[in-house]
């Protein structure tokens, strides 16, 4: 084949694979959805855009980025249901084309690597579809791998600069996996040093805290434009999730079947991955230092973290993607080691990576098991135009619902909600996990918290000692924001309300089985933040 026609065959590949992992995330995120999870950033994302920032004007244990992202997004294309999901799916594709960019330059066939890259861009991103502070650290942090790699085999610098921003942007989208993968990227960095002449570590080094500090020069910038307090960031983003975390940590139990059947798949493909790797590294002297090993440390590296995350958010394994992602390395590593010869290995990777697409793409995509809707009947779900045209395109149905009516009584609570609040021209406060009546007035209404699970695990409870630092800035926000009603919508609880204000300072008005209502009463929480 020509250089010409590699090219060609090359940037259509890219182009088919950038769009396939685009339009397939925005199919399957249309499919239902689950509150708590599927408009985390849809009102927060509005909420940028108008000027209202995390830390200072709501809660934000995590996904300061992915709230800007979305905003900027929101910006050029608009503030739909579809302009919100192009979040996760331009991720899902530039991760389905870097994918591709790598294994390609690492030795692949075009068909092969065209096959694993898109077996990759429907087991990534589409598990959830809507934007995910979790699948945004992870692939950042691998987007960072990817550049690193990039920069060895290449020998450009660019990668070495964009390395540290990836860092910041996954650290920034959630502490963790992004963390992990962090300290691991450092301790490779630190082994290929050893391998490298002085004089070429000064350059790479010297790149990578230019650009470590350009990102923080920028990151201090922005909280000054956005006038966010260091304190704020540093009590929300560091301590309160430490806290948490620190106490997940201490109650994680491992066994075998969450280390290792859980991930059955994932390890027998890196079983046989590890197997080939050690093989050569007995064999070959320099095997060590090359490319090939570098990126077996990765793929190490990748799964010590992104399994130890699982365990310890104990949320729904989003990591199958992992599958292709491995068994495309195998695959270099049979064709390295099995030149000009028949080997059926590779052909066994293809037939496994089939099985997991069908699979888990049947359980993950199709029933939706992330967004905890594989009980439903998708065909009880109601076009979300009957709630607002900016929702155009959304099947809606959520967990929990048995039939069409009752599907179609929630569409009506919420539309008595949204009735409500357009009569109500005060500024209010409402509390729900249904973040999308800022973007639908088109008016914050001015969440104090992303998120209101059961449990209070994204704001302190009274256990916490960052507990009367969230008590206040719930206070000071209500005071600054002139707040003269708070809606208590009907999925969550008061308490997330008469918890954090005192019970003198708020007039329950009317209670129903759509919301509580509390009229703050005026002056009355000046005197205690005073």
């Amino acid at each position: 084949m020509s250089l010409v026609n590699k090219l060609n065959v090359n940037l259509f590949a890219i182009i088919f694979i950038f769009l396939f992992a685009l339009l397939t995330n925005q199919y399957f995120g249309n499919r239902g959805v689950f509150p708590i999870d599927s408009f985390s950033h849809y009102d927060t994302g509005f909420r940028v855009l108008n000027g209202e920032f995390p830390f200072k004007d709501y809660w934000a244990v995590s996904g300061p980025f992915v709230d800007f992202i979305q905003a900027f997004i929101f910006l050029i294309f608009g503030d739909s249901w579809q302009a919100y999901l192009l979040n996760g799916s331009l991720v899902n594709a530039i991760f389905a084309v870097l994918s591709y960019k790598l294994i390609t330059k690492l030795g692949l066939e075009t068909k092969f690597a065209l096959f694993y890259s898109l077996c990759i861009a429907i087991l990534a991103y589409p598990v959830s579809s809507t934007p995910f502070v979790d699948l945004h650290s992870t692939y950042f942090s691998i987007f960072a791998i990817y550049f690193y790699l990039f920069a060895l085999i290449t020998k450009k610098n660019i990668y070495w600069f964009f390395l540290p921003v990836l860092v910041f942007c996954s650290f920034l989208s959630k502490q963790v996996p992004g963390a992990y993968i962090f300290l691991g990227i450092l301790l490779i960095l630190i082994y290929n040093f050893k391998n490298n002449d002085f004089k070429k570590n000064l350059s790479i080094f010297k790149i990578l805290i230019f650009s470590s500090l350009t990102c923080f020069v920028a990151f201090f910038l922005i909280l000054n434009l956005c006038q966010i307090h260091l304190e704020d960031f540093i009590h929300q983003y560091i301590g309160f999730p430490r806290e948490i975390g620190g106490n997940r940590y201490f109650s994680l139990e491992y066994d075998f079947k969450n280390l290792f059947l859980d991930f059955k798949l994932i390890h027998l493909i890196f079983f046989s991955y590890a197997l080939l790797i050690f093989y050569q590294l007995k064999n070959k002297k320099k095997f060590k230092i090359s490319i090939n090993f570098i990126v077996f440390l990765f793929a190490l590296l990748i799964l010590i973290s992104l399994i130890q995350h699982q365990l310890l958010t104990k949320n729904q394994i989003y990591i199958f993607f992992l599958i292709p992602l491995f068994a495309s390395f195998t695959h270099i590593e049979t064709n390295n080691l099995f030149k000009n010869k028949k080997n059926y290995l590779k052909y066994t990777l293809v037939v496994i990576c089939l099985v997991s697409v069908f699979k888990y793409n049947e359980r993950f995509n199709i029933e939706r098991k992330f967004h905890e809707l594989n009980y439903v009947k998708f065909s009880d779900s109601v076009d979300s135009k009957m709630i607002d045209a900016k929702l155009g395109g959304l099947n809606w149905i959520t967990p929990g619902k048995e039939s069409k009516d009752s599907t179609n009584k929630e569409i009506q609570s919420i539309n008595d909600i949204l009735k409500t609040l357009r009569k109500n021209i005060d500024n209010n406060l409402v509390i729900t996990n249904y973040s999308i009546f800022s973007v639908i007035l088109e008016k914050s209404q001015n969440g104090i918290s992303r998120w209101y699970p059961d449990n209070n695990s994204n704001f302190p409870r009274s256990t916490s000692k960052y507990f009367n630092i969230y008590k206040n800035f719930f206070i000071s926000n209500i005071i600054r924001k002139e707040i003269k009603n708070i809606y208590v919508l009907f999925d969550v609880d008061e308490s997330n309300v008469t918890n954090y204000l005192p019970a003198n300072c708020l007039i329950k008005e009317l209670s129903n089985n759509l919301f509580i209502k509390f009229k703050v009463k005026d002056k009355c929480l000046e005197k205690i933040d005073g």
